[in-house]
Formats: structure tokens, C-alpha cells, sequence
């Protein structure tokens, strides 16, 4: 089954485009993944005058963070990987930009909870085009000794993108605090509602951007070629404890990453007195400085391993992340003290930043190029659901009935953080031999 490679399947790959614009097209991917994780944590900020204006308890922000947004945007993800396999991987990512951005805005008029879980499930729809057509028009423009320093650097949009979102949203909520905007039939604009609408308008010169100078990729395996869905879940059932080791290790480990990214703001309010603004500039120079530099160091690690003939490289810095993150992230949700608190969560967050495009990485060289498409957003149906679904519902969950409460928040934070990130060492660690013997199978062609 496996045999569905480019060779075997009598087409032969296009001749890559040139590296400059290769990368070119990098940074506007990273730019459109970069707004698009804006407008996914932008919540995450303004957690407590949500809370406070729609009276929700932490379970009910928990499935706004988590379920509302994340479950059709894992499962819409299937079909969008199969159209970013067979189709225009272009068109496909300007249709969920323009979608995701006017959802966003729609935000900014829910008048309750359910409204805004339903706009939220529109944000999600949108983004889950991003992601599996990104990876494979990349995956085509670089060669595989490149690949994990391209992937890195298009996944500094979720640092960058947090980044920007926590210091631009930080001070917009607070300058809206002071500022209403009167709509026709007495709605007033501000606070929060402000924030989610002018985030939302920023994808409208982004999609213009992308509509005058981005093409399509010239594909290394022509459309003909690409094998049914059922080939690829063959090939998962004979690798299948590779594919459990990358899927299920990954997913245990996101949920640290983004418990930390989306209770991580309101624990620092909430334990250590901080407001908005003072939150936004903290996180946003963690999240966009620290972080990124971070992913590009263990893109760059990535590389020069790969170039040394180590196979699994990707999931080698991904293990070693782990065990740096794990002490650091549960020691800075329960430390008293603020300044140490945000130096370990500075430190922390460095090392969670290392796993995005090594994630991303990692299953390129699992599969063959016509089916990286609809195995990514398998990936990402599973990584999100636990990641952002399960991971900020089951901190809320805890925080209000656990712990006590509000208060309780730093603790629920460390214990799913601790247990997420054993669990994820231990199952990336059962199965490393599997990994590497598909990663080997499948650069042979077997």
C-alpha cells in the first residue's frame, strides 16, 4: 500500500519554483497563520470581561476557548485536506482567510453564549483550511533537508500571531474600556466587541495581498496520481503504532501548549493582580519573541540532524522539548511570586514553541506527497480536539469544581500540564523504533 509513491505512480514531479519566492510565499503563509491565531486566542485575553458581561461560569468559557472553536475545525479539516491534495491549495486558503475573518467580527455582536459558541464554530470552519494546504504547498517548494526550517518559520504565526494578538489585544481592551462606538438599533460597540471586530477587519488586506501575488505550487505528484482516502488509512493500519506514537503523543502534548496559551493570561490576572494591558505586553513579548525564537532554533536543530542522516529528527527535538517544558510550566502556574512565576513561564513557553513546525515536520515524512493533505488534517482533528478542546474545558472544568474556584485556576492549569506532557514523553518514547522504521519505509519507497 505504500507503494503509492510518485514514482510508482508513473508521474513524474514538476521542478520546484525558485527559493526566493518559495520563501516569499513562506511569510505570507505565516502572515494568514499569524492573523488566523489572533483571531483564535484573541479570547484568551479577554476571558474575565467576557465572563463578567454574559455571566459564564469557567466550564462555559472553557467550551468557548476550546470545543466551540476546535470541533468543526478538526472536522471540516477532512475535506479541506482532500481538496488541498486534489486542488487550487491557493484558493482554498484565500476562501478560509475572508470566511475566518468575518466570523471573527461577527463576534463582536453575539448577544450571548450560545451566539458567540456559534460564531466561534464559524471562526473554526474558516481556519481549518489553513493548515493541510499550507503544509503540502510548502512540503512542494522545499526539498526535505530545507523542510523543517520552511515549517518552522510558518509556524512562527501561531508565536508571532499570540504575540501580536496578547500586546495588540491587550491595549486595545484596555483603550475600548473607555471608548463606545453607537450602532443603528441602540447596539453599543466596545470593550471586547470592538477588540473581536477590528481584529477580524485585518484579514480584508491580507486576502488582497494573497489574491495579487501568490500561486499555486507546482505539485511533485500530479493530481492523477492521488490515491483514495482508504489507501491512506491502509497504510496507517500497517504502521499503526508509528502513526499512534505521533498522533496520541502529540495531541497529550498540545494540550499543555495551549492550556498555558489560553488560561495562561487569565491565571496571571487572576493570582498575580495584572491587568490586560501589562498581560499583553508579558505574554506578547514571551509568546512572540522568546517563542519564535524557539521554533526556528529547533527547526534549524532539526535540519542539521536530518543532514547527518538522523531520520527522525523532528521527533527527537520534540522529545527533548518535552522534558524541558514539563518541570518549568507545572513550577509557573503554583509559584507566589510574579516576576519569578512569568521568568519560568518565559522559559516554559520557549520550549513548548520548539514542537510547532516540528510537528508539521514530522508528518511529511511519514507519508508520500499525494497524501500529506488528508493526513495532516486527520493529525489535526485529533491534536485540537484534545489540545483545544478537551485540554481548556477539562482546566475550567477543574478550576470550578476542584479547586475551589477562580482561585483555583493555577493549580487545574499544573495538573493538566503535568499529567498532558508524562503521558506524551512516555508515549512518544514506546514508540520511537516505529517511527523511525516508517519514517526509513517510506524515504525508500517501500
Amino acid at each position: 500500500m505504500h507503494g503509492m509513491t510518485e514514482q510508482q505512480g508513473g508521474s513524474r514531479g514538476q521542478k520546484r519554483e525558485g527559493t526566493r519566492y518559495a520563501y516569499y510565499v513562506v511569510l505570507v503563509l505565516t502572515l494568514a497563520y499569524m492573523l488566523s491565531f489572533m483571531d483564535r486566542v484573541l479570547v484568551s485575553l479577554m476571558i474575565d470581561p467576557i465572563r463578567a458581561d454574559l455571566q459564564l461560569g469557567d466550564t462555559q468559557i472553557g467550551l468557548l476557548v476550546g470545543f466551540g472553536f476546535v470541533l468543526l475545525y478538526s472536522v471540516m479539516g477532512i475535506p479541506f485536506g482532500a481538496w488541498a491534495d486534489r486542488g487550487n491549495r491557493r484558493n482554498l486558503i484565500l476562501l478560509g482567510l475572508v470566511g475566518w475573518s468575518l466570523a471573527t467580527a461577527l463576534c463582536g455582536f453575539a448577544g450571548g453564549f450560545m451566539t458567540l459558541l456559534a460564531a466561534r464554530a464559524f471562526v473554526g470552519i474558516g481556519e481549518a483550511t489553513l493548515s493541510p494546504a499550507a503544509y503540502s504547498t510548502i512540503a512542494d517548494r522545499f526539498d526535505p533537508s530545507r523542510l523543517g526550517f520552511a515549517i518552522s518559520l510558518y509556524a512562527m504565526g501561531v508565536s508571532l500571531g499570540g504575540g501580536v494578538a496578547m500586546m495588540f489585544g491587550g491595549y486595545l481592551v484596555g483603550w475600548t474600556q473607555h471608548v463606545a462606538l453607537a450602532l443603528p438599533g441602540g447596539f453599543v460597540l466596545g470593550g471586547w466587541r470592538m477588540a473581536f471586530v477590528a481584529v477580524g477587519l485585518l484579514g480584508v488586506p491580507l486576502a488582497l495581498l494573497m489574491l495579487a501575488t501568490m500561486r499555486e505550487a507546482p505539485r511533485q505528484t500530479v493530481a492523477a496520481s492521488t490515491p483514495p482516502i482508504r489507501a491512506l488509512f491502509a497504510l496507517m493500519r500497517q504502521r499503526k503504532a508509528a502513526f499512534l506514537g505521533v498522533i496520541g503523543g502529540y495531541s497529550a502534548m498540545v494540550v499543555a501548549a495551549y492550556g498555558a496559551l489560553l488560561w495562561g493570561p487569565a491565571h496571571f490576572a487572576r493570582a498575580h493582580g495584572m491587568a490586560p494591558a501589562e498581560i499583553g505586553l508579558q505574554f506578547g513579548l514571551i509568546t512572540g519573541v522568546l517563542g519564535s525564537g524557539g521554533l526556528l532554533a529547533a527547526g534549524l536543530v532539526s535540519d542539521r540532524l536530518a543532514r547527518r542522516g538522523v531520520a527522525n529528527a523532528p521527533v527527537r527535538v520534540v522529545m527533548a522539548s518535552i522534558v524541558i517544558q514539563l518541570p518549568l510550566l507545572i513550577a509557573a502556574f503554583l509559584v507566589q511570586d510574579r516576576t519569578l512565576a512569568l521568568t519560568l513561564m518565559a522559559l516554559a513557553m520557549t520550549a513548548t514553541s520548539m514542537i510547532g513546525g516540528l510537528q508539521a515536520a514530522t508528518l511529511q515524512l511519514l507519508v508520500p506527497a499525494n497524501m500529506r493533505g488528508r493526513l495532516t488534517a486527520i493529525y489535526l482533528l485529533f491534536v485540537n480536539l484534545a489540545g483545544m478542546g478537551l485540554g481548556p474545558l477539562l482546566i475550567g472544568a477543574l478550576s470550578e469544581h476542584l479547586y475551589g474556584g477562580a482561585s483555583g485556576l493555577g493549580k487545574a492549569l499544573a495538573t493538566v500540564s503535568g499529567v498532558a506532557l508524562t503521558l506524551a514523553f512516555l508515549a512518544l518514547v514506546a514508540t520511537r523504533k516505529a517511527i523511525l522504521a516508517a519514517i526509513r519505509a517510506q524515504q525508500d519507497g517501500i
